[in-house]
């Protein structure tokens, strides 16, 4: 099957991420005005825009990082947004890389891969290392898993915050 196709499959079921409406707004300031949107499985999206424009804001309002003045926002049909939602549920299926990365200074590559799988996936320490070195030699970091971010380029530094943040197996990516 065809990654095109992939998408139209995925796009039957629903999408997997659906914003309706959204508003966000910092005093005065209207960031994001009326957002309509829905991204299916696989769809790869690239925002774009100038800076300050609501990019990351909207990535974090869809990981319930920041709440919103109004509208809704779907996570595999499921209302993410609605009071009384499970945000730490919801946050384990979406993984996120933030734009200054926020690796952990003091720990080691790979401890930072692996804090998250097992602290709230549970899940044992040589399995959560193993996972982890798989996913630095995909980034083509693997030599690097023994040194501290500071050790690393930023280019390398952000690498590793998608392997971090792909640890969790999320159903949705998010940078």
């Amino acid at each position: 099957m065809s990654a095109a196709e992939s998408v139209q499959a995925a796009t039957a079921a629903g999408p997997v991420v659906r914003l309706e409406d959204v508003r966000k707004s910092f005093g005065d300031n209207l960031v994001l005005d009326q957002i309509d949107l829905e991204v299916a499985s696989g769809e790869v999206l690239t925002i774009i825009g100038p800076s300050g424009s609501g990019k990351s804001t909207l990535l974090r309002c869809i990981n319930l990082l920041e709440p919103l003045d109004s509208g809704r926002v779907f996570l595999e049909g499921e209302e993410i947004t609605r009071r009384g939602a499970d945000v730490a549920r919801v946050r384990q299926r979406i993984g996120m890389v933030f734009q200054q990365f926020n690796l952990f200074p003091h720990l080691k590559v790979i401890d930072n891969l692996t804090l998250a799988a097992r602290r709230i996936r549970k899940r044992p320490r040589a399995e959560a290392e193993a996972r982890a070195l798989e996913l630095l030699e995909t980034v083509g970091l693997v030599e690097k898993a023994h040194q501290h971010p500071h050790q690393l380029s930023g280019g390398q530094q952000q690498r590793v915050a998608i392997a971090r943040a792909l640890m969790i197996d999320p159903h949705v990516m998010l940078f």
